[in-house]
């Protein structure tokens, strides 16, 4: 086996309360990104952007990452890491410096130093300061700029700060997930910020634009003005609320997801009341029928819910009626039907649904096209705007061996099963074999299966694996009929 590391590519990760997204890109021309791989597993362990079960994210991250290495022969040894939950806080601080040319001249390290003095401030206990976000800047006092303020002259430099924070704890859960998959955290970014990164351009900026990616747990919103990030917070309602309230109406957790992107709308006013959805039962039991205007009043509902705290926040901020962009809705939740809709009903504003495709280069657009990628796409760009790269190693001209039950190679492991621990205390990679050692060991074990050891008993399934893979063919296999649409 032939193993480089690499160092052009950068790597990230979007861990979601339903799904583990990973992508790694590199820079390409016109400022684009070229999605080298993609992977969007499913996921459990995290609540409304809190970590609840190591084990579960740590089996998800797994599976993804061997995604990563199955599609791309890249081993993920780093990566930028997106970060939400309902603790996140937005608070404004102001601070200044003087300026350290005799000449009075700003130079950027003095800009710098201001930035890095907002890290000193107090902030309650249990929490740490994820960004410092600069809102304008005032000199001696009487000139005051939204721009950068290197060159100008003067000598008291003062900033207006958005200072954003999150839960220590948090933060320090999400380490010890990725070091159990043996990645280390390059920097974790706020979600809300990458996604508007992701589906926003300039003119929108500097308009005026709020972001909304509608995720399974929280809801993260960004609004920009004037071409700077005015504020980043998180709504503690996702796609999981409206999925727990169909549900309580009879409906199986495996069917849920899929009757509610299926026949879901976010307006009920526009389906007809004497439309029905059958819904099949196993094991004889009778078959459960849903009118489908009940399934889009449960949806809009929670849709609502969401809107209103959009609108609070709108109002909070000073930015109600002062975005001229209007709304721009992403993640997963915007795939429903007629969210913009309502969004704009509600608000009375321009609104549109992003999906992730500003950026990334014509040929591997379609790895990436649509708004469950806005997230992972978003971290992607700010870790090349960054201009650090995230370490991988790159495998040339192997495969895996497959697994048909019996490992052929001693202490291999096959893909998708939970991962274990290796002496290291992580989580080890897949065993991975030259095309050379492979058709050997498969010649020997077809000539002398029971030599020299015997045979290796197959490996039993972990608790964990049996739950997602009964979710997965439970999900694939069901059919949702409807006896009038």
């Amino acid at each position: 086996m032939s193993m480089e590391r690499d160092e052009n590519y950068v790597v990230a990760i979007d861990m979601g309360t339903t799904k583990v997204a990973t992508l790694v890109g590199r820079k390409a021309e016109d400022g684009k990104v070229e999605v080298v791989a993609a992977s969007c597993c499913p996921a459990t362990g995290i609540a409304r952007g809190d970590i609840k079960n190591i084990e579960q994210i740590a089996y998800a991250l797994q599976n993804s990452l061997d995604t990563i290495t199955k599609e791309a022969g890249i081993k993920v040894c780093e990566a930028y890491i997106g970060l939400s939950g309902q603790y996140i806080k937005c608070q404004q601080h102001d601070g200044y410096v003087f300026v350290s040319d005799s000449e009075g001249e700003v130079r950027e390290e003095d800009v710098a130093r201001l930035s890095d003095s907002m890290r000193n401030i107090q902030v309650p206990a249990g929490e740490a300061i994820i960004h410092i976000l600069p809102q304008s800047y005032l000199l001696d006092s009487d000139t005051d700029t939204n721009d950068n303020p290197v060159g100008m002259i003067g000598r008291k430099l003062e900033g207006i700060f958005n200072i954003i924070t999150g839960d220590k704890k948090n933060l320090d859960l999400i380490g010890k997930c990725i070091k159990r998959v043996d990645v280390s955290v390059t920097q974790i970014i706020l979600n809300s910020l990458a996604a508007a990164e992701a589906v926003l351009v300039d003119d929108e900026k500097e308009l005026g634009v709020a972001v909304i990616d509608i995720g399974g747990g929280t809801c993260d919103i960004c609004i920009y003005h004037d071409k700077k990030i005015r504020y980043l917070g998180v709504i503690p309602i996702g796609g999981e609320a409206i999925n727990k309230d169909i549900k309580s109406c009879g409906v199986l957790e495996r069917q849920v997801e899929k009757l509610k992107v299926k026949f879901g709308s976010a307006i009920s006013d526009d389906v007809p009341s004497n439309k029905i959805i059958t819904l099949p039962h196993g094991n004889n039991t009778p078959s459960k029928e849903i009118p489908q205007k009940i399934l889009a009043k449960i949806i809009e509902a929670r849709m609502l819910d969401i809107i209103e705290r959009v609108d609070e926040i709108l109002e909070r901020t000073g930015y109600k009626g002062r975005l001229a962009s209007g709304i721009v809705l992403t993640g997963g939740g915007a795939l429903l039907k007629d969210v913009d809709k309502l969004f704009r009903r509600e608000l009375n504003c321009d609104v549109r649904v992003a999906v992730p495709s500003l950026y990334v280069t014509s040929d591997t657009l379609d790895k990436v096209n649509s708004p469950v990628y806005s997230t992972a796409l978003g971290l992607l760009l700010k870790g090349i705007d960054i201009g650090r790269p995230t370490r991988t190693i790159v495998m040339r001209k192997s495969r895996a061996v497959p697994y048909e039950g019996t490992d052929y190679v001693r202490g291999g492991q096959p893909r998708f099963e939970p991962p274990r621990p290796s002496g290291h205390g992580g989580y080890g990679p897949r065993n991975i074999v030259s095309e050379e050692d492979y058709d050997e060991i498969k010649k020997q074990v077809t000539e002398n299966p029971g030599e020299p050891d015997g045979p290796v008993a197959p490996r039993k399934k972990s608790w964990i694996k049996s739950v997602f893979d009964g979710i997965k063919g439970a999900i694939d296999n069901e059919e949702l009929e409807d006896n009038n649409i």
